[in-house]
């Protein structure tokens, strides 16, 4: 009995030893990780432990258990070549099933391309961050650009970031803004300045994302900025820290859908777009796996025209945001809502203002998508990009004698066309639509269309150009028209 115990151990060992042999060579064509490795081999070892203590139990002839552990570890052997084999397999996957997936996050951002992947064009993935309870915007800087600088023990970087930008564009009957097609400036009694052409570098943006590992999970801040603040002074586009799904500081607002916004030459994109940046605590949580809820307050800002007798008063009461943001294998759809107080008078009485975003984006064929925003409300022009800054939130009414909310609708729909793996396309139509009340003025804003297509080139990486065509029109209360057109050209180099 003793010897056949002697006998069995011996060759268990010479067994094992074999067997991890061959699985270091497994690993180094599969490549199978070392880590996963070693457990199964403690797992294989285990296994031969417990089957030679039931056996010796036994007593049984040495060859009957020699031969039991040579059928159980070939069993699990070939239980993990089949494992690695599926891994291997073209199988498809859901992108959206990982998307959102509380342990893990695109690289890319809250939302790009959803369709459904094979597993060898498997997604590149990192860690969980927190600050990607942010928004990604087609007029922000390249994601996976930057020079990148790691503390010793690895648990910090920083990454400077920079697009340097070049636009122009020739209008041929002047609008006043240089920098945006803004439908709102579309002038109507007269024929505008005439034709012009200009170029400016001012969209050029800067920063950096800095990140620290902690026990309690990652800390996050960035800072993005141009130089279009007033006489193209540097301006900040992006400053924000974020922690534990909580982000606090200047970014984009809840209450809009910045990746169901096409990519435009236009830096302010279609002209009924929801895209406002503001200053806010947010919260965001996944409430399934492919279904996040966020929530805000933000700075009040109020967009008031007022009699020059009369004194503006400061707000009293957050903005209050909120959306439910839903992923499928076609892309997302979103729901989002604003409530806000717009207080104007000194004992801070005032107007309730509200509005509701339906957007999305849907995929369709091998290259081609669908993005569309419906907005409306009342008070809310100060989140929409052709009316935002215009003192259209609440006006005056002289025969009441009070401040009244006025009414938006608006929407856009549009069409991108990947034509090859570098050059793409995007064609965009889209209106904005506010009743003007009984006492305005007849020169009043009413509505306004616009439509643009465009095309772009990624010449090599680091490098894009792009040229649009955009036209549109301005009604005001007593139907006068006016109408605009604009060719415009951008040129990208981002590092």
């Amino acid at each position: 009995m003793i010897q056949d115990s002697s006998i069995i151990m011996s060759f268990l060992f010479f067994y094992l030893t074999n067997t991890l042999q061959n699985l270091i060579l497994m690993s180094k064509s599969q490549k199978i990780s070392l880590p996963f490795l070693i457990g199964i081999f403690l797992m294989l070892l285990a296994g031969n432990v417990n089957a030679q203590s039931g056996v010796l139990g036994e007593l049984p002839d040495s060859s009957n258990i020699l031969y039991q552990i040579l059928v159980e570890d070939a069993r699990r052997i070939d239980s993990l070549v089949t494992h690695v084999d599926s891994l291997r397999s073209d199988e498809s996957i859901s992108l959206a099933e990982v998307l959102f997936n509380p342990e893990i996050r695109l690289i890319d951002g809250d939302t790009i391309k959803l369709r459904t992947i094979p597993i060898q064009d498997k997604p590149r993935f990192l860690e969980r961050d927190s600050a990607k309870i942010m928004d990604v915007h087609p007029q922000d800087s390249p994601e996976h650009k930057g020079f990148t600088v790691t503390s010793d023990d690895g648990n910090a970087k920083i990454t400077f970031k920079g697009s340097v930008r070049l636009n122009g564009a020739y209008d041929f009957n002047g609008l006043s803004h240089r920098e945006s097609f803004q439908t709102y400036e579309i002038p109507v009694e007269s024929n505008g300045q005439g034709a012009r052409f200009f170029m400016s570098g001012n969209q050029t943006r800067f920063g950096f994302e800095a990140s620290r590992k902690t026990d309690f999970g990652p800390i996050f801040i960035r800072l993005e900025s141009d130089y279009l603040g007033k006489e193209n002074s540097y301006r900040i586009r992006h400053v924000y820290g974020s922690f534990m799904d909580i982000l606090a500081g200047q970014t984009w607002s809840v209450f809009g859908d910045p990746t169901s916004i096409p990519w435009t030459v236009d830096l302010e994109g279609p002209n009924s777009s929801v895209s406002e940046r503001t200053v806010q605590i947010r919260y965001s949580r996944l409430i399934n796996q492919n279904t996040r809820w966020t929530v805000s307050i933000e700075s009040p800002q109020l967009n008031l025209t007022s009699p020059d007798s009369l004194e503006t008063t400061l707000q009293d009461f957050p903005d209050v945001a909120t959306r439910f943001k839903r992923l499928t294998n076609w892309g997302h759809l979103q729901i989002s809502m604003i409530f806000r107080s717009m207080a104007y008078n000194e004992d801070q009485s005032g107007a309730l203002g509200f509005g509701a975003l339906f957007s999305g984006r849907y995929e369709f064929g091998s290259n081609k998508e669908l993005l569309f925003q419906c907005v409306g409300g009342t008070g809310i022009s100060r989140y929409v990009g052709s009316v935002t800054g215009r003192g259209l939130d609440i006006v005056w009414n002289p025969v009441e004698e009070d401040y009244e909310a006025l009414e938006l609708y608006g929407g856009f729909v549009s069409l991108g066309i990947d034509w090859s793996d570098k050059v793409f396309s995007y064609f965009t139509p889209g209106l904005t639509y506010m009743p003007p009340p009984g006492f305005a003025p007849d020169n009043a804003f009413k509505f306004s269309a616009y439509c643009s297509g465009n095309v772009f080139w990624n010449v090599i990486p680091g490098v894009r150009i792009g040229g649009e065509y955009s036209y549109g029109s301005r009604i005001n209360k007593d139907d006068q028209r006016g109408t605009a057109n604009r060719i415009s050209f951008i040129m990208y180099y981002d590092f």
